[in-house]
């Protein structure tokens, strides 16, 4: 009876040590944070709620964005019902909402901007005109907007006073383009010195 026992006891106390190593292991793991708990308790403890979506709603004119005239981007007011409606969809829906070349959609840091891209220059550059000579290269011809832009932004006419009758100097000064002015009176004041030539 008394063998019995024993094996009994030996058994139980071989148990009893496996339980004890494996609860000891099993404890250092979750200590060391190698045991990986329920997402619900991780999540609940180390992630904030993340901020909703804001938006900015603007508008640039395309002329002055392609010649990098240096203009800001105008700021639009938004409506508060679209916005609620865009602010769960993806970036890909909201973009596909507003579609290019007509808008540009972009996401930094959880702020939406949803510009607008106007044709032509700003109402700042879009009453500067500019010198320059027409298609031919023949004539003086006026553009609208600075000289940066060329014959970008159209024409506003074409004089009647031949490039050859300018100087070596106004010449070069036209092809540089340092005819701007920011005035239809400035331009008319320089149109009358140019026809007395």
């Amino acid at each position: 009876m008394s063998r019995l026992y024993k094996k009994f006891y030996g058994a139980a106390a071989c148990l009893l040590f496996a339980f004890s190593a494996a609860m000891g292991f099993l404890l250092n793991e979750v200590y060391e944070g190698h045991y990986n708990l329920p997402e619900s308790e991780v999540r609940a403890a180390d992630i904030q709620a993340q901020k909703p979506r804001q938006f900015c709603w603007e508008m640039q004119y395309e002329l002055c964005q392609l010649y990098q005239l240096g203009c800001e981007n105008q700021m639009l007011e938004g409506d508060p019902a679209t916005e609620e409606m865009l602010r769960e969809l993806p970036l890909n829906e909201v973009a596909s909402r507003y579609p290019v070349p007509e808008w540009t959609v972009s996401e930094i840091d959880n702020v939406i901007t949803i510009c607008r891209n106007q044709p032509g220059l700003c109402e700042v550059h879009q009453q500067m005109y500019h010198l320059g000579s027409n298609e031919n290269g023949q004539y003086v011809a006026v553009y609208y907007g600075p000289s940066a832009v060329g014959s970008a932004a159209g024409a506003f006419l074409v004089t009647d006073v031949p490039v050859a009758r300018l100087s070596v100097e106004q010449r070069s000064e036209l092809e540089q383009g340092k005819y701007e002015y920011y005035s239809q009176d400035e331009l008319i004041s320089m149109l009358d010195n140019l026809s007395e030539l």
